[in-house]
């Protein structure tokens, strides 16, 4: 009987296909000759801020392989430069980011080096916030499902990011709507120096299980047990079968960055070891042990790929440090994006509305305009429209877009950036202001910021609204008033009406705004009687940074917003009794700020009082006393005096909320006070 040789029976088949795992190489060693070089750039000073992806190039290269690049969406972390190499970044582009350079068509040097951003290449600008991309991914994959597309959502971090809980929220959210993501966590063991085993007693894999998604723990360092695994995962996100999770398990060969040395915390034994599981070196072995490449053949590859390298990084380093001149456009959209014409409104009758109907109103009108205007948050669907019943009805007549929301600040609003990134308009509530901490990392961090630090590829125009203001026996939790807060974040614009006339006219506008909005509905103004107003038509908008003069007059200005503009109206109404004519003003915008409208009234006036209902320290009231003191104070004939909160939580006892909040008669006691300079 004939005996088979050892090479007929035992013919290697590749689970790869050489010319893919030759592909995986060429990127990988890219990626490495492009880390090699940034080493140089940061020790020359020249590179600010370098975390080096060696020891991951091999998963996140691999993802890119088996994902449709220009098709599916790309939420990455700041060490993922493989990622930006394997979808097809420019080489230059990519080292004019990392240097900060004129022309980085990332950010032109707004943001950090290591966040790239393409809109060409679905590559959403990222942040340095650990874990703060999963909720806008999130967000993206549920406009993806409502557009009917079968584009996946890749998000990814370390393990460390995991241990956020904007983490948690997103796996419950998408796990919720079986949603297109398809979460990659790169488990190096280290978050800088802290082992995994101080971030969590289990594994991110099994923890995400519990959520109802298929999840799956891989060696990152090979391409084989992803090449085997993932392309069904994929496909079944892709035909509608939910999100899932791929761990990682990859080694981090570098420091945590320029700034760190890990020495300090890792043993010689183990940074020995590391060597043994390069995923460049092992594909290198791989490739000669099967007679792909020879010895002179990679030499040559490696070769040819340097030399790319270093032409793209001395052309990058050719670029001067960015002018500057234009540092301060795309915090805002372009102005002639913004509504700017104002008319006087036309009624729909002579009947006055209460302000909870005329924004109720508004919003309809809205919705009926914009088929991308879609909502949610806590308790804002029908039957109950909300706990003050703002959107009562919106859910019967827009069935899937009115919805209710997890009980998650952060979600609500994270997820309502990722869907602004997509195009659409989410209007979403946060039910008291009080509750909206959670999701201020995504109010400042994320939509804020998404325009100008991209250079105006991204916008984000998210309108929050938010219930504030005491008053109402809300005591310490349901009672707070947040402008400030807002106003000292650039890229908002921040409206706080006081009456049914003006709440219509902004939440219009707000709906069209190509920017984020924070639009702020005083809890205690909703049905009051003196908020009331007839109600303008579906056409009346307000431009924002228009103030309104609520009462003519000649002595002093009063300056005000809020539910503090009809302790004003009371104010001047005893003090003309008294021979005082006072000038009130409602900002109605805090963010951008009527300036001429306070500094006309000044000049007739000579003297001011700023009037909220914030406390007294670092309210939105000392901005304005500032601006006036800077740039006015040759037209004042007394000082500039504020009524406001005192510095105290709102107390829940009735009598106790008066004795904190401001009232008529301080008010009143602070205009004779400055009229009788």
């Amino acid at each position: 009987m004939a005996t088979a040789t050892l090479s007929q029976t035992h013919e290697f088949v590749p689970v790869v296909p050489h010319q893919l795992t030759l592909d995986l190489y060429r990127k990988m060693l890219t990626a490495y000759y492009v880390e090699e070089r940034l080493k140089i750039f940061a020790r020359q000073g020249k590179c600010t801020f370098h975390a080096s992806t060696r020891g991951h190039e091999k998963l996140q290269i691999g993802m890119t392989l088996l994902l449709k690049p220009r098709h599916d969406w790309f939420f990455t972390y700041y060490r993922e430069k493989a990622v930006a190499i394997g979808l097809g970044m420019p080489l230059r582009d990519i080292f004019l980011a990392m240097l900060s350079r004129e022309g980085d068509p990332s950010s032109n040097g707004r943001n950090m080096p290591e966040q790239f951003s393409s809109r060409e290449l679905k590559l959403v600008a990222q942040t340095a916030c650990t874990g703060t991309q999963f909720l806008p991914a999130v967000g993206m994959a549920r406009a993806l499902k409502r557009e009917g597309s079968d584009a996946i959502v890749y998000v990814s971090s370390g393990e460390g990011a995991t241990s956020e809980g904007e983490f948690f929220e997103a796996l419950n959210w998408a796990a919720r709507e079986r949603l297109p993501v398809l979460f990659v966590i790169q488990n190096n063991g280290y978050a800088i120096s802290v082992p995994q085993a101080t971030q969590t007693s289990s594994e991110i894999h099994r923890i995400a299980r519990g959520f109802g998604m298929p999840t799956f723990d891989l060696d990152g360092t090979w391409f084989e047990p992803m090449y085997q695994t993932l392309p069904g995962v994929i496909a079944e996100i892709r035909e509608g079968g939910g999100p899932a999770l791929v761990e990682g398990r990859v080694v981090r060969i570098d420091p945590h960055s320029s700034s760190d040395d890990h020495r300090k915390y890792r043993s010689e034994e183990e940074l020995a070891d590391l060597a043994a599981k390069d995923p460049i070196y092992q594909t290198e072995r791989y490739l000669l042990r099967h007679e792909v490449l020879s010895q002179s053949d990679i030499d040559r590859i490696r070769t040819d790929i340097k030399e790319d390298v270093d032409r793209a990084a001395e052309e990058a380093d050719s670029r001067p440090a960015p002018s500057g001149h234009d540092l301060l456009a795309h915090i805002y959209a372009p102005a002639n994006t913004q509504v700017s014409d104002s008319r006087e409104p036309r009624y729909l009758s002579e009947e006055p509305v209460a302000m909870i109907d005329a924004i109720n109103h508004g919003l309809r009108e809205e919705m009926e305009r914009n088929p991308k205007i879609v909502m949610w948050g806590e308790d804002i669907a029908d039957p109950k429209g909300g706990v003050f019943g703002v959107t009562r009805g919106l859910t019967m007549a827009f069935p899937d877009l009115v919805e209710n929301s997890p009980l998650a600040e952060a979600s609500i609003v994270g997820v309502a950036g990722g869907m602004a990134l997509a195009g659409y308009k989410p209007i979403v509530e946060i039910q008291f202001g009080d509750y909206l901490w959670p999701a201020f990392m995504q109010l400042r961090d994320e939509i804020a910021t998404v325009r100008w630090r991209s250079q105006g590829q991204w916008s984000c125009p998210v309108v929050v609204r938010i219930a504030v203001g005491g008053y109402i026996k809300g005591g310490p939790w349901h009672s707070a008033c947040v402008e400030a807060a807002f106003a000292h974040i650039p890229g908002w614009r921040v409206v706080f009406p006081s009456c049914a006339e003006d709440a219509k006219g902004l939440i219009k506008t707000a709906a069209r705004s190509e920017d984020p909005v924070i639009f702020l509905e005083h809890k205690g103004l909703y049905r009051r009687v003196q908020a009331k107003t007839p109600e303008p038509d579906s056409d009346y908008l307000i431009p924002f940074g228009r103030g309104r003069v609520r009462r003519a007059g000649k002595d002093l200005t009063l300056v005000t917003w809020g539910s503090t503009v009809y302790l004003a109206l009371e104010a001047a109404r005893r003090l003309e009794v008294k021979g005082v004519d006072v000038e009130v003003i409602d900002l109605r915008s805090i963010a951008p700020l009527d300036e001429e409208i306070i500094f006309d009234s000044l000049r007739k006036t000579s003297r001011i009082i700023i009037a909220h209902e914030d406390t007294l320290t670092m309210g939105f009231g000392a901005e304005v006393a500032a601006r006036v003191a800077e740039q006015y104070f040759d037209y004042l004939d007394a000082p500039v005096v504020r009524v406001a909160a005192k510095d105290s939580f709102v107390p829940a006892a009735p009598n106790l909320e008066l004795s904190v909040l401001p009232s008529v008669e301080q008010i009143e006691s602070a205009v004779e006070r400055v009229m009788a300079y």
